[in-house]
């Protein structure tokens, strides 16, 4: 398998699971808290709707030690899905990371024909184990579990962590704010962001 194919699976988690997970998280044979940053996502798109055609995203995301920090490192990357049907995804990721001023890399991007699209924001928390990466994100809208690396050990976490395989979520995190906005008869916005006072929250009826 091509070292740009990715496997992951995503759950939503309660509020009120969160202190209760994060235990189990760290009782876990060699986990090791790599710790907690601030991370906001710029997706980008041409005027032919490149990525859209191609159920891909062109992102850039910024991540620092807080919100208000002005020491950011940036992760630029192409992501495509493959295969998203429930259970484990699969999905091309290319990925770099770089130290730049973002108002200027914008700027290449958008000489380059690339118009900001959507973008979110969230709080990540990295737990790690050798090629094993588990994050717990919280955003604007609520909490997201993610567990990253080979097809056996994600399924060992699941069962390590009591979370069934067959109710993870399929798409990606902006879609889990889309069908909230749907059910509950709001508008969605292009940008997710911690201070709406309007954004609505998980009640895991999805």
């Amino acid at each position: 398998m091509s070292n740009d194919i990715e496997l992951e699976i995503k759950f939503l988690i309660k509020s009120s699971d969160i202190e209760g997970l994060r235990k189990k998280i760290m009782k876990m044979p060699g986990i090791f808290y790599e710790g907690k940053v601030y991370e906001k996502t710029t997706m980008f798109d041409n005027l032919s709707g490149q990525m859209q055609k191609e159920d891909a995203r062109l992102r850039v995301r910024q991540i620092s030690e807080d919100k208000n920090s002005k020491d950011q490192k940036i992760e630029f990357s192409y992501k495509r899905r493959i295969k998203a049907d429930g259970g484990i995804k699969q999905e091309e990721e290319i990925e770099t990371s770089f130290i730049a001023d973002i108002d200027y890399f914008f700027k290449i991007l958008n000489k380059m024909g690339y118009q900001i699209t959507t973008s979110y924001e969230r709080y990540r928390e990295i737990y790690k184990d050798g090629d094993i990466k588990i994050t717990l994100d919280e955003f604007p809208f609520g909490y997201i579990l993610e567990i990253e690396g080979e097809e056996n050990k994600i399924k060992d976490i699941c069962r390590f962590l009591y979370l069934d395989i067959s109710k993870s979520y399929p798409l990606s995190c902006d879609d889990v704010y889309v069908e909230l906005c749907e059910k509950k008869g709001l508008k969605s916005k292009n940008h997710i962001l911690f201070n709406d006072q309007e954004m609505p929250q998980m009640d895991f009826n999805l």
